[in-house]
């Protein structure tokens, strides 16, 4: 996954339910700016998936509900957290019966909601934390089950 110009991973679980929607959730890690690496940023993100054919396969639109939490490595007590959402369009397919492969490209906005005066003092240093809406882009693998 990349945010605007960051990039990161992530590790989630989504499931279908009916013909056309799943849900999902997803930890992500933010790799940290060159010269930032004490600043560990993660995300809990919550999303709904609308499938157009059927779940797995073909184009889909998303929504996500995201918890993004940046704090210093060697003093967690200094964080800042933000609640944020996107949406996102993609495109899945199947490589093999039970791999899939996904791109998908949207917007993020993010709030904050704590801010830790000390860190993310420089715009754009603390990834999770950042105002203001943010491109995000994905690849997936992904195996089904």
């Amino acid at each position: 996954m990349t945010l605007g110009d960051h990039a990161g991973v992530d590790i989630g679980y989504r499931r279908g339910l009916g013909r056309h929607m799943s849900l999902g959730a997803q930890l992500e890690y933010a790799y940290p700016n060159p010269g930032y690496g004490h600043l560990v940023g993660f995300g809990h993100t919550l999303e709904v998936v609308g499938w157009i054919k059927r779940p797995w396969t073909g184009v889909y639109f998303a929504a996500t509900f995201t918890v993004g939490h940046q704090f210093a490595v060697s003093l967690p007590m200094l964080s800042t957290v933000a609640l944020g959402g996107g949406a996102s369009m993609g495109w899945s397919w199947d490589l093999t019966r039970h791999v899939n492969v996904a791109f998908s490209g949207g917007l993020r906005r993010m709030g904050v909601v704590k801010h830790a005066t000390q860190i993310c003092t420089v715009p754009g240093q603390c990834i999770f934390a950042a105002d203001g809406f943010r491109p995000r882009f994905t690849l997936t693998f992904a195996y089904r089950f």
